[in-house]
């Protein structure tokens, strides 16, 4: 039977998270709404150095789990890119490992993308209908809201929550745009949507539930400023690129696997 979902889930010594998360994907397709499809969740396990393999691995009688896992940590983008590059579903999402937004809201989301009324939808926390249960510190939230002021200037993008862990996409676009992508790092979100700008792609944000859960990798600051250096990197080469007249690949040239060339296992 075709599988019509697939939610690939980037990971990084998350052992402590990440099977609450699975727990609660796992009850979701156990709802009518959930039993209506075919799935797929994809665990990347990205150079793990904790037992996230080992907690996700007890998940797979209970899921129809694919776990990836490769020796050296490489980043989120990597990972997603990775879990993307593997799935088959006509619809893909990718969630972070905290389930920081809850599974039940992609079928909220998805619905754009099966009326044909988008290409992606991302989820976000600023914008209508957002419920903000358990939010972050207070500088994380400053930190935050400057980092999307930037992001706005830097990029052109007219987006509120560009960051927020929780996209989703037709299947196909999905595998095509992410053989595109460059940045390994957590600035791979301002990639894809920056080139999903530049092919003319069906962006919508939607607001999503949303808790700040205890335990994440991102340092604000030390990440923020890479993101910050990445934002303008990802202009110059846009830039570059329309000044020196190469345009944007068709979607249906661009290879699937190209990227993953030699890929560690």
């Amino acid at each position: 039977m075709r599988i019509q979902h697939s939610i690939v889930i980037p990971a990084y010594n998350e052992a402590g998270r990440i099977a609450s998360t699975l727990e609660d994907i796992s009850s979701y397709l156990d709802t009518p709404a959930g039993q209506r499809a075919e799935w797929e969740v994809i665990v990347v396990c990205d150079g793990c150095r904790d037992a996230t393999a080992h907690v996700a691995g007890t998940f797979k009688d209970r899921l129809p789990l694919r776990l990836l896992s490769y020796r050296n940590n490489r980043g989120k983008g990597y990972a997603v890119r990775r879990g993307v590059a593997a799935s088959v579903g006509g619809v893909v999402a990718f969630m972070d490992a905290d389930g920081a937004t809850p599974v039940r809201d992609l079928a909220r989301l998805e619905k754009p993308i099966l009326d044909d009324q988008a290409d992606i939808v991302i989820g976000s926390r600023q914008a209508e209908h957002a419920n903000v249960v358990v939010g972050q510190s207070v500088c994380r939230r400053i930190l935050g809201r400057a980092f999307s002021w930037h992001t706005r200037l830097a990029l052109g993008l007219d987006l509120r929550d560009t960051q927020c862990g929780f996209k989703v996409f037709r299947g196909d676009i999905a595998r095509t745009l992410f053989a595109t992508l460059r940045l390994d790092g957590f600035a791979f979100d301002l990639e894809l949507l920056a080139e999903a700008r530049e092919l003319g792609l069906r962006v919508l944000e939607r607001g999503v539930e949303w808790r700040e859960r205890p335990g994440s990798t991102v340092h604000p600051l030390r990440d923020g400023i890479r993101m910050l250096r990445a934002a303008w990197e990802i202009r110059s080469r846009l830039r570059s690129r329309r000044r020196l007249g190469r345009g944007y690949l068709p979607l249906s040239t661009v290879s699937a696997e190209r990227y993953c060339d030699g890929c560690p296992i």
